[in-house]
């Protein structure tokens, strides 16, 4: 299929608005109407079941993985747009490719985000019941120098089970960002590819991701385009930018990517992470006056003292929650080792000579609004949402957290100060579809 003929497509998955994000059974539902062939392939954590549907009799096989994280249903929001209307209008799709979807990657983790999916667009309750913790993706057994990870998740060995079958020739796993511009993740570069992509954003009113990566050592093909990162790429910057690289290291696996790329070294992928919010000083490209270091020094030195602070807070609740409490895992993830992160960060931008160079204003931004402001806000919520689901007193914990709501009011009163938008779910799930499509031409 060629780009140009792409054009309905984006009819298809704009002309309808999505008001709220479907729950876990509802999406279920959606897809077993679909009458694809399916198949349990797993079960999460809390026994749900992980299901795998197979349409289409083409020679290239393709894998598509849905909720690989559990707060991004944009996804399967596409997945199913894809399924339900795309391939119906496209025999072609089907002639030429065997799609297998995996929609529901994490459906434990994906119940848990379910009291925000109904009102996606307010911005404070996302911050307050947003649950994430990773366990597919850096969850498959994998090895590199020397290292190895061979303790999965069981959602991590569903997945791992689809890709063992089909040994695809393509993977996508649809995550979604939250604040950023547009920012993909491609397997190798692929020029035209990324000048179609672009068009596309273009066409949408998608801002492209001027700011770092995520993961700030990864080669940047273009403007908001990234190799894909694998298990070695970590493990590499562990060794180099760590005071610890084993602590660093520790309980970190394959993504699927990787996983796939070593039952066939020739598979292609793609990772489109859309923004559920951002602003457009993330596309402003003009210097800002600064130095790249200096902006995350500065914010790295506001967010430290709160970081160590909250991780004291979280540390007196932790005897109180059962080891299978998955705001446990969560606080663990994301909260404690919070400050010793920000440490290591400060010793890679003080030796690396990228950061001495004068930093765009998008680049500042996103140094201080998104990762200095919008994540420890996030950070903020981990903590309340743990504390307050914690088996203890009401007395035990009301002080605290009305202590931590003040902190976090505070913060997000700073963050309305800047220009920050919401955007719409069906620009983001245009996006996501237009990002596989374009990609499998150049299988």
């Amino acid at each position: 299929m060629h780009f140009e003929e792409l054009e309905p497509l984006k009819h298809l998955s704009s002309h309808r608005v999505f008001t709220y994000i479907p729950s876990v059974e509802e999406f279920e539902e959606l897809f077993e109407a679909l009458g694809f062939e399916s198949k349990v392939v797993g079960y999460g954590r809390c026994g749900h079941p992980i299901r795998m549907y197979r349409a289409g009799h083409g020679p290239k096989r393709l894998v598509l993985v849905g909720f690989v994280d559990p707060d991004e249903p944009v996804g399967t929001l596409a997945m199913l747009v894809l399924a339900r209307d795309v391939l119906s209008a496209e025999p072609k799709l089907l002639n030429d490719y065997t799609w297998y979807l995996v929609p529901i990657a994490d459906p434990c983790g994906a119940k848990l985000n379910e009291p925000w999916f109904r009102d996606p667009y307010n911005t404070r309750l996302y911050l307050i019941e947003r649950f994430k913790i990773k366990v597919v993706d850096w969850k498959l057994p994998g090895s590199c120098n020397g290292y190895a990870f061979s303790e999965p998740t069981p959602e991590a060995i569903a997945v791992k089970s689809v890709v063992d079958e089909v040994r695809p020739d393509f993977v996508a796993t649809l995550h979604n960002n939250d604040f950023s511009g547009l920012y993909i993740y491609l397997s190798e570069r692929v020029p035209k590819l990324i000048e179609k992509l672009k068009l596309v954003a273009k066409m949408l009113g998608m801002p492209l991701h001027r700011g770092l990566p995520e993961a700030s050592y990864l080669e940047v093909y273009d403007d908001g385009f990234y190799r894909e990162p694998t298990l070695c790429d970590e493990y590499r910057n562990c060794l180099a930018h760590s005071e610890d690289p084993r602590r660093c290291i520790e309980g970190l696996g394959e993504t699927v990517y990787g996983y796939a790329k070593r039952l066939n070294p020739r598979v292609l992928s793609i990772t489109c992470e859309t923004p559920y919010i951002y602003s457009d000083v993330l596309e402003d490209a003009t210097p800002c006056g600064a130095r790249l270091r200096e902006l995350y020094l500065e914010m790295i030195n506001a967010v430290k003292p709160v970081a160590m602070h909250i991780e004291s807070i979280v540390r007196k609740f932790l005897g109180n929650a059962d080891a299978e409490y998955p705001y446990l895992a969560e606080v663990k993830e994301y909260v404690l080792g919070w400050s010793e992160r920000l440490e290591s960060l400060e010793r890679r931008i003080v030796t690396d000579e990228h950061y001495d160079r004068e930093a765009s204003r998008a680049e500042e931004f996103d140094a201080i609004v998104v990762r200095g402001i919008w994540n420890t806000l996030l950070k903020i919520g981990i903590a309340m949402r743990f504390i307050s689901r914690c088996v203890v007193s009401d007395d035990a914990r009301s002080g605290v957290l009305d202590e931590l709501r003040t902190i976090f009011e505070e913060l997000y009163e700073e963050l309305r100060r800047h220009r920050v938008n919401r955007v719409p779910l069906e620009k983001q799930v245009a996006m996501q579809l237009y990002s596989v499509l374009l990609t499998i031409e150049y299988l």
